[in-house]
């Protein structure tokens, strides 16, 4: 569990949860417990646990958000539809909102069917955009901004896929996302780095230099 990282202290107040698949009601107690004794704003769950540890977290102060992934990188109807009706099953089991993971080359398609009809399905929910940064070039910032503002997302979550160290040009990728940022943004900033404290400060240290009006909307998901 997260209690354990006593190094993650230092960014308390930007952290998140993430919980495993396949977590059976115990480990889902335990999950539920660190939401309350850290406070914590958001917890990332798969759909199947929302059920169980929402009676826990009913009356706590924490959205909780049930994950999606969609393959391809052209989504059909079918896709869609399919999707639509699991995430109305996790709204109606306690789900706050719904995280969606896709490749970048998806996200258009997934805009266009979706965005006319997207605040009547997330009526008063939380919608999460999930895309691996390593997939997005400098010249794509403003285009996937305006397909999260089309499609009027609560939150990007941007996900480290693949960290090749010293040869990732993560924190140039970091850079160009704050450098293209505009005020039409508003949704929140998401990050799922792993483990990693030193991804999480690279990307805090560029937010406070940059754009420090940004910190407050930033969540870390740390995994249990």
């Amino acid at each position: 569990m997260i209690d354990k990282n006593i190094i993650f202290d230092d960014v308390s107040d930007n952290l998140a949860l993430w919980c495993n698949a396949g977590a059976d009601a115990s480990e889902l107690a335990r999950v539920a417990d660190v939401v309350m004794k850290r406070k914590l704003s958001v917890v990332s769950l798969a759909p199947d646990s929302i059920k169980t540890i929402w009676p826990w977290l009913e009356n706590v102060k924490t959205t909780m958000l049930a994950r999606f992934y969609m393959q391809n990188k052209k989504i059909s109807e079918q896709q869609v539809s399919d999707v639509t009706e699991k995430i109305n099953a996790a709204l109606k089991n306690g789900a706050d909102g719904a995280q969606i993971f896709l490749s970048y080359a998806a996200l258009n398609s997934l805009v266009e069917q979706t965005h006319v009809v997207r605040d009547d399905m997330f009526f008063n929910k939380h919608l999460s955009i999930g895309l691996d940064i390593n997939e997005i070039d400098s010249c794509d910032w403003n285009d996937l901004f305006e397909n999260l503002q089309k499609i009027n997302a609560s939150s990007l979550l941007l996900i480290l896929g693949k960290d090749t160290g010293d040869k990732s040009d993560f924190v140039g990728r970091i850079y160009g996302m704050l450098d293209c940022w505009n005020t039409e943004n508003k949704f929140d900033l998401h990050f799922m780095l792993g483990q990693d404290f030193c991804r999480i400060e690279q990307v805090l240290r560029l937010i406070k230099t940059e754009m420090p009006q940004l910190e407050k909307q930033v969540r870390f998901f740390v995994s249990c």
